[in-house]
């Protein structure tokens, strides 16, 4: 088995980084970050993550209802949650096909498998982002205004980092053509000599 080459090794070095990046990133609890102004002892944080909304005050004590019901979370909320899932899975695929994988067939699906997770990553980010950034300038908004916290960086991060390896795995399991045989050299033509004697073609025996 002949080792890798590098811009094989270099896709699996960044779809590992890029898996790293998400999955903290899923288990990080400040997608949003909200703040409530106000004395120093009612002065609080607001966190939003994926699984839980947390609340910090000025004493440090913090609190956190988990994000379970599938009803009342906002839909960016749960489109979210399921991409980055989704991205996490199939990074771990890619990853492990692509560390292991010494067929040329296995590396293309170890390469698409980590473009399509940094697809996923990325899209759950921006989506995150760009709903908590409109209601946060909504001025018909009621609930708690965040802005795009630590959460979605490190998730748009890990889906760039992942879309680059797969990228560069795809392009690095470009193969040549094999080189061709050489046809075989085609017969001679018959010379008039190996008819037998000196008689020309149209000599009558």
């Amino acid at each position: 088995m002949s080792p890798p080459s590098w811009p094989v090794a270099l896709a699996v070095a960044l779809g590992v980084t890029g898996w790293a990046l998400l999955v903290a990133a899923l288990s990080h609890s400040a997608w949003g970050l909200g703040g409530t102004a106000g004395s120093v002892v009612t002065t609080v944080t607001v966190l939003r993550g994926l699984w839980a909304d947390c609340v910090t005050d000025a004493t440090g004590v913090t609190s956190c209802v988990p994000s379970i019901s599938l009803i009342t979370l906002p839909g960016y909320l749960q489109g979210s949650r399921a991409l980055a899932v989704t991205a996490a899975v199939l990074g771990t695929a890619g990853v492990a096909l692509g560390a292991a994988g010494t067929q040329r067939r296995l590396r293309v699906t170890a390469g698409t498998l980590l473009l399509l997770a940094g697809v996923c990553a990325a899209i759950a980010a921006a989506w995150f982002g760009a709903a908590v950034t409109q209601e946060f300038f909504d001025p018909n908004h009621g609930g708690a205004r965040f802005e795009p916290g630590p959460g979605v960086l490190l998730a748009a991060g890990g889906g760039g980092a992942m879309a680059a390896g797969g990228a560069t795995l795809l392009g690095g399991t470009r193969t040549t053509r094999p080189p061709q045989a050489p046809s075989p050299p085609r017969p001679a033509a018959a010379s008039t000599a190996s008819l037998g004697g000196g008689y020309g073609l149209n000599a009558y025996v």
